[in-house]
């Protein structure tokens, strides 16, 4: 079988070579008389939705004979979707001659007899077999040329049935246009390549100019040429479709069939936007991750730094491929200089690279002269980039990686601003990406944050007593109860608060740290029959002790304290209703325990798979002070003494502070999350009323 200038039946057989076997015995055309071939296609001929007996029908109708490559392109390929997406290739029964449709036309606006022949004698005559869907233009064949085995095609150019523009110099041709039209709607999987990514792809694929250019098909008239490359086995077949213009690569589609991905294809779409931020959005070499990621298998078994067989890649579990995706991804930066990819045991020289990097993505190097760092090549690559970070973070670059579970290092230069985005990437597919031996919580939160802060700090402290919420029956005029739900665990004493359904993976610590341990969470309630039980306060204790200052919690993030009012807060937002308290570890092991259900399951989102049946029962347990969907559980994450205390927020969604209480020797008793103003949004209620 030859690999390039294939016709248009040949290109679209191999696109639908999985769904269909149709090869004929007889046919002495070179495509099909191949042992790749007869292996591909079986030489199997059943399953053919246009016969011949239809064809020859549609001819003696019409007293014409079809030219070969249409009457063989309708036998074998006919039935295809591929025909009928954008624009619409004829059914058989509605193929019909130019004159005949202008005649019907012309008779309807009652033209006499004499007026229509004269009309159709200065008219030509086109057998009409394809259509634009929504009928803006017609394609068709002249009738004087239709005894051609591959004639040209015509195009209705003013929305009519008179005017006719030559737009391919063949039956081959125009084919190959209407598929490249229809890609975009149809069920196959395609890139496209411009400009200088083509060089690349012809390197890439060892595709020959050469053989590209000897007798592609093409448009004489203007010039272009579409010649094509196959790229085949039994397993993974590609057509490459070409477009020349003047003699010069304009544009490739590299199609495929749709096939079904597999389990770790979500993770493809988060490796490219990696890839764009660590190469400065480098387009050749995006198109070339995305050809190493839709055809993964075949790399793994191609690629020197791999070479697994068939039987070992589909052992291969969901975790691990992932990571061979990541590390085909490194290898791929690394190769073309935007990742510094070093063994752990490497030189103060190789590390030096980092500079090359810092000089192709655009940054000064005189920013970031090593001279001026106090490195010793005694040292390793763990201390240089320690020093590299407490030097250069004050320019807001610093040394970050990726960690590919080896012990090699994927090193690069990063803004702390797309270091958060690339960390927010790589925990999507559990992958850690951060800086290298750098404590943010030490040194991110530089002076000027903590100047602001200190300044600011009294303006956010909560005047309201929270612990009364929890000691007293009534605040002013209003009843208030108590609810105990059970203890949560704190193993490294760095916390957070958030809504549990829509930001647990991505919330932040506050700077306030608590003892390790596990404590008592109770939540202050509001009973009311008509507003519903509403819950006030959330409260964490630490000990029995009273509070007499409410520091507001703080995870460094936050902004423009001095314009704040005095009414005015930080704190975290809800979207669904729910809030939560958990410890650091925690939340990572939760992040863990969702990537694995992931994995394993077909999940949709956190209070489907994980809190909905669990809040159910939790009111079933405990009705007291919960609607039947429940508005309190504890959540304990399978295999771990960790859990996730979650419950109703106030009023719902909205924006809520937390707070820490010290007492009057300065120790931390209890950490409040406030849902509601009891005195102040009560006392509107009646008011209104």
């Amino acid at each position: 079988m030859e690999r390039y200038n294939l016709s248009a039946e040949q290109i679209v057989k191999l696109l639908y070579r999985k769904e269909i076997n149709r090869v004929d015995n007889l046919d002495n055309n070179s495509f099909f008389d191949n042992t790749m071939l007869k292996k591909v296609f079986s030489n199997n001929k059943t399953g053919y939705k246009i016969s011949w007996e239809q064809i020859n029908k549609t001819e003696i109708k019409l007293k014409v004979n079809l030219p070969r490559v249409l009457r063989r392109y309708y036998h074998e390929c006919g039935d295809f979707d591929i025909n009928h997406c954008f624009s619409d290739m004829l059914n058989l029964e509605d193929i019909d001659f130019s004159h005949n449709l202008l005649r019907e036309i012309l008779e309807d606006d009652e033209y006499s007899e004499n007026e229509i022949e004269n009309i159709l004698k200065e008219t030509d005559n086109f057998l009409i077999f394809w259509t634009e869907n929504q009928g803006v233009w017609n394609a068709g064949i002249k009738k004087e040329d239709l005894s051609l085995e591959n004639p040209p095609v015509y195009m209705t150019n003013n929305d009519d049935l008179y005017s006719w523009e030559k737009v391919t110099d063949n039956i081959d041709t125009f084919i190959l246009l209407q598929v490249l039209d229809n890609l975009q709607d149809s069920k196959f999987y395609f890139l496209t390549f411009e400009n200088e990514e083509l060089d690349f792809l012809l390197s890439d694929k060892k595709i020959s100019k050469d053989e590209l250019f000897k007798n592609p098909f093409g448009i004489k008239d203007k010039n272009i040429k579409f010649p094509t490359y196959s790229e085949y086995d039994y397993n993974s077949d590609k057509v490459y479709i070409f477009k020349l213009n003047n003699d010069r690569l304009e544009k490739c589609w590299a199609i495929k069939p749709r096939v079904k991905r597999d389990r770790t294809s979500y993770a493809d779409k988060i490796l490219l936007k990696i890839a764009e931020i660590l190469s400065s959005n480098d387009r050749k070499i995006i198109k070339k991750l995305e050809l190493i990621l839709e055809d993964f298998h075949n790399y793994l078994k191609n690629n020197e730094n791999f070479y697994y067989i068939s039987n070992d890649i589909n052992s291969i579990s969901q975790k691990e491929m992932i990571n061979l995706k990541v590390v085909a991804m490194v290898l791929l930066l690394s190769e073309n200089g935007y990742i510094c990819y070093l063994d752990w045991r490497c030189e103060l020289e190789d590390f030096e690279m980092v500079v090359d990097v810092i000089k192709k993505i655009g940054i000064d190097e005189n920013i970031c002269n090593l001279d001026k760092l106090n490195l010793n090549e005694d040292d390793d690559i763990e201390v240089w980039s320690k020093e590299f970070n407490k030097i250069l973070s004050e320019k807001d670059i610093f040394i970050g990686n990726i960690n590919t579970n080896s012990d090699s290092y994927s090193i690069f230069p990063i803004s702390k601003e797309n270091l958060e985005k690339l960390r927010e990437l790589g925990k999507k597919i559990n992958t850690e990406i951060d800086i290298l031996n750098y404590s943010e919580g030490e040194t991110v939160m530089d002076k000027n944050w903590l100047e602001m802060y200190e300044r600011n700090r009294e303006k956010f402290r909560c005047k309201i007593d929270l612990e009364s919420y929890f000691n007293e029956k009534k605040i002013g005029e209003i009843e208030v109860d108590t609810l105990d739900i059970g203890k949560v665990n704190f193993p490294t004493g760095e916390i957070l608060a958030c809504d549990p359904l829509v930001e647990l993976e991505d919330a932040k610590t506050y700077i306030q740290k608590v003892p390790v341990g596990k404590y008592p969470v109770k939540i202050a309630v509001v009973p009311s029959k008509e507003y519903g039980d509403r819950y006030a306060c959330v409260k964490v204790e630490f000990n029995k002790n009273k509070p007499i200052v409410y520091e507001l919690a703080v995870t460094g993030n936050e902004e423009e304290m001095d314009e704040a009012k005095e009414d005015e807060f930080y704190g975290f937002g809800v979207d669904a209703g729910m809030g939560c308290v958990v410890d650091k570890k925690t939340q990572e092991e939760y992040i863990k325990y969702w990537e694995k259900l992931k994995e394993e399951e077909e999940v949709d989102n956190p209070y489907d798979d994980i809190f909905e049946e669990l809040l159910e029962e939790s009111f079933k347990k405990f009705p007291k002070y919960q609607r039947d969907c429940g508005d309190w559980a504890n959540f304990i994450i399978p295999n771990t003494d960790l859990n996730i205390p979650v419950f109703a927020s106030g009023w719902g969604d909205g924006y809520y502070p937390s707070y820490f209480g010290y007492d009057e020797k300065g120790e931390l008793c209890g950490f409040y999350i406030h849902f509601i103003d009891i005195e102040k949004e009560y006392s509107d209620e009646e008011e209104e009323e």
